[in-house]
Parts: C-alpha cells; sequence; structure tokens
C-alpha cells in the first residue's frame, strides 16, 4: 500500500504502482518521460515513478507549482 490523497491510502498488487504504466511506453521512442507528483516520497504513491530510472520526476505541491515547472522545462 501506499499514501494516496489527502484522506486516502492506495492498495494494489505488487508491480501495480505507477510504473506499470510504463511498460506500455516501451518501443515509443520517447527520450524523456516526465512525472509530476504531490506524494514524491518513500511510501507515497507517486514515489516509484517518482525514483524511476525511466523518468524524470518533478516533486510539487499543488496545480500552480505544476505550471510554472511546465513553463520553465518546456519554455512556454
Amino acid at each position: 500500500y501506499s499514501i494516496g490523497g489527502q484522506i486516502s491510502f492506495d492498495v494494489f498488487p505488487i508491480g501495480w504502482d505507477k510504473t506499470y504504466c510504463l511498460r506500455h511506453l516501451e518501443g515509443e521512442g520517447f527520450t524523456t518521460i516526465h512525472f509530476f507528483g504531490d506524494k514524491a516520497f518513500k511510501g507515497g504513491n507517486d514515489w516509484e515513478i517518482y525514483n524511476h530510472e525511466a523518468v524524470t520526476g518533478h516533486a510539487i505541491k499543488n496545480p500552480e507549482e505544476t505550471q510554472a515547472a511546465l513553463k520553465e522545462i518546456f519554455h512556454i
């Protein structure tokens, strides 16, 4: 399990964390995969994908931080 939203925790089979989606991107030619998450700490439901070797993880706190990070990263 992991800490989910403000009042929840996630329960899932082993291997079915947020990194599960990455198997569907293999071989698609992506050079960089960005992930933005507010629970990017050990025990948080974003940790595994935030910390994955194939992903550039960004720890954010709210939608405004996400927007600011996107503008900085993609120069928009």
